[in-house]
């Protein structure tokens, strides 16, 4: 009877035993399941803008942090261009206006250097706010597309001297490159070379104005 009795124990602790190894069994692979699971929601650290940026912000050392802070997000939710290292905007500007908590990504950035790619002979010319005959249309701003007209000194009439044209910088009265377009008073243009002749001597005569494109 006693022989019974400890067999019976003996099969007891056999089969409880048995469920701990099967339980820490399940529980290994539950483990790596979720973390099979989880590996698609892996965190990532990218870059989002912290304020607006305003199109043809040149992106440098100095200002980078004023314009976007690290946010670590799921990978499986990002796109492959996305902005993890700043160093690979430093000198650019956006191709756009910015808006506080975007996602920022490498082809919302361009360089001047890139308009002028597309340009048979591309010169940069420069005038102040002062040497036009009327007020610019709107504040001007780098990376801003103009229009520039001449009024004929006759009928008064405006006509267009060049379209579509690409604001590069803008300066202050000490000659210092601005940021913010709202304390420029110069500014650098790209034109086509033939345009050059033209534009100065609508310049001299006073008889420019230009309109801000939207």
């Amino acid at each position: 009877m006693k022989k019974e009795k400890k067999n019976g124990q003996k099969a007891k602790y056999g089969l409880f035993a048995a469920s701990l190894v099967m339980a820490a069994g399940v529980f290994a692979v539950m483990t790596y399941m979720q973390k099979m699971a989880l590996s698609d929601y892996e965190k990532r650290d990218i870059y989002v803008a912290v304020t607006d940026i305003p199109r043809g912000t040149v992106i440098d050392i100095d200002n980078v942090s004023d314009y976007m802070v690290i946010k670590s997000v799921d990978a499986g939710c990002i796109p492959d261009d996305v902005l993890c290292d700043p160093g690979d905007i430093t000198g650019l500007s956006p191709l756009i206006d910015i808006s506080a908590g975007t996602l920022l990504t490498c082809n919302m950035f361009t360089s001047s250097e890139t308009v002028s790619l597309g340009m048979k002979t591309p010169v940069l010319a420069g005038f102040k706010a002062d040497d036009l005959s009327k007020a610019v249309s709107g504040v001007l701003r780098a990376g801003d597309r103009i229009d520039i007209y001449s009024t004929d000194s006759e009928s008064g009439e405006g006509k267009i001297l060049c379209s579509d044209v690409y604001v590069e910088r803008g300066y202050d009265a000490s000659g210092n490159a601005v940021d913010d377009a709202t304390a420029a008073v110069m500014f650098n243009i790209f034109l086509e070379s033939s345009q050059a002749e033209s534009f100065y001597e609508g310049l001299r005569s006073g008889s420019l104005y230009v309109v801000k494109r939207c």
